[in-house]
């Protein structure tokens, strides 16, 4: 049997190698609506197990905070789960539990996602439960209060309890200036102090609307059976109107350099952060980046982890990764964490990862463009095994502005790029706007160094 089961991974993995490039078939099996009152409905069908996720995504988060009151999107979250006219939050997590759900939500720079993982038969109970959510929250003021205070120990606890959490504020701080993508999620220690509860209620009545999200609906089921349910509990809310400023993009060409000492640090850490136009400008060109993403830290495969791990052996770890999730610039970074056992100095651990991105021009050639593009394909087939990471996936891109033939032709996207593309998206990322930072463990005599 063993035997057996080993040939039958090699004849895979065979067939993975030799597999000409073609067009392929749309990753998802999936639908989209609106309804009149301006929500976009999705369904994805995955009849693996008889399971549903259901996944709200409100296209507003901490970039749409009034200046000087970060945290609001990332409270009011909370302060959904304090309860509707309808339903308490007591009985609102009873019922979840009673019918076996997973229920959470989260927060992130542009959007606000209230989610449950739940049996199929218990569908039409998460969307009554959060459609009423959408525009019927009852929070007293002593309900803004206390849930206010553990926001506040939350976001303590985040930063103190992560020893480098002061060392990734800093630097986007430094690297997004003005931005509201400078400011962190949780909001700062002052602001969520100084944070109202009229003002909540006003971001929950700007923003939350069924004009401005979007609802995917993933697992055993199909369009025809859910439309119907969807219509009866989230078609008789009412549009509002909704307005998102716009954000300027970073045009300066600037070379930052941040270097940070921190207490409870163990091993320093290098990274190069660069910065790129938006995603409308790029348009097609993201692809390239994302292969590049891959080709250069996408495993033990990717070029600087041959370089600098197995090779040169400067580093335990390398990675290299693209975000284009944003309504301003994209952001390419790299990063290594230095092999110890080898003389350290900051300035010789930023050289050799320099060196190394210079010398990764090599490794951008037909046979590895291809190789990338396998697993790349390889990655989406896992991806639509899982009805829960098909919907984060699908929601995120769709929230940042991607239509559903986009995401759905995914691969066929990546198929389609060429080397010149991707050997001109590496020649651009070194021209770019850029940060090099370097966190450092607190030395014995001295306090943090900036």
């Amino acid at each position: 049997m063993f035997l057996q089961i080993k040939i039958n991974k090699l004849f895979l993995l065979f067939a993975l190698l030799v597999m000409p490039t073609v067009a392929h078939t749309a990753i998802f099996k999936a639908q989209e609506w609106t309804l009149d009152n301006g929500l976009r409905v999705v369904t994805v069908e995955n009849h693996k197990a008889p399971l549903v996720k259901q996944m709200l995504w409100y296209q507003v988060g901490a970039v749409d905070e009034f200046r000087g009151r970060g945290g609001s999107a990332h409270l009011l979250e909370h302060l959904l789960f304090r309860g509707t006219d309808k339903v308490s939050g007591e009985d609102f997590n009873r019922i979840m539990e009673k019918n076996g759900a997973d229920s959470n939500a989260f927060t992130s720079y542009d959007v606000t996602v209230y989610h449950q993982f739940a049996d199929v038969s218990r569908l039409e109970v998460l969307l009554a439960l959060e459609a009423d959510r959408m525009q019927n929250l009852n929070i007293s003021e002593e309900d803004f209060e206390a849930e206010r205070k553990i926001v506040f120990q939350e976001r303590k606890q985040v930063v103190e309890n992560n020893p480098s959490s002061p060392f990734s504020e800093k630097m986007r701080m430094m690297m997004w200036g003005t931005s509201p993508y400078g400011q962190p999620i949780t909001g700062l220690p002052e602001e969520i102090t100084a944070l109202k509860y009229a003002d909540t209620l006003d971001f929950y009545h700007k923003y939350y609307a069924p004009n401005n999200a979007i609802l995917v609906l993933s697992g055993d089921i199909d369009a025809a059976t859910v439309r119907p349910l969807v219509e009866k509990y989230y078609g008789k809310l009412e549009k509002r109107p909704v307005v998102r400023e716009k954000i300027a993009p970073i045009t300066e060409d600037t070379h930052q350099t941040l270097q940070m000492r921190l207490p409870n640090i163990a091993t320093p850490r290098v990274m190069r952060s660069f910065m790129l136009p938006p995603r409308e400008e790029l348009q097609e060109k993201i692809y390239a980046y994302d292969i590049l993403a891959e080709l250069l830290g996408g495993g033990e495969t990717a070029q600087l982890y041959r370089d600098l791990v197995l090779q040169s052996r400067q580093a335990v770890s390398v990675s290299a990764s693209y975000n284009y999730m944003t309504r301003s610039n994209t952001v390419f970074g790299v990063a290594m964490t230095p092999n110890m056992e080898k003389p350290f100095a900051p300035e010789t651990a930023v050289q050799t990862l320099n060196n190394a991105l210079l010398k990764a021009k090599k490794a951008l050639t037909t046979e590895r463009l291809a190789q990338v593009k396998r697993k790349i394909s390889a990655n989406m087939v896992y991806l639509n095994d899982n009805p829960e990471t098909a919907a984060n996936w699908l929601g995120y891109m769709l929230s940042m502005g991607f239509e559903l033939a986009d995401v759905q032709n995914y691969e066929e996207k990546i198929n389609a790029v060429t080397l010149e593309a991707v050997q001109q998206a590496y020649e651009d990322l070194l021209k770019a706007s850029d940060m090099t930072a370097v966190l450092l463990p607190q030395e014995h005599t001295g306090g943090a160094d900036e």
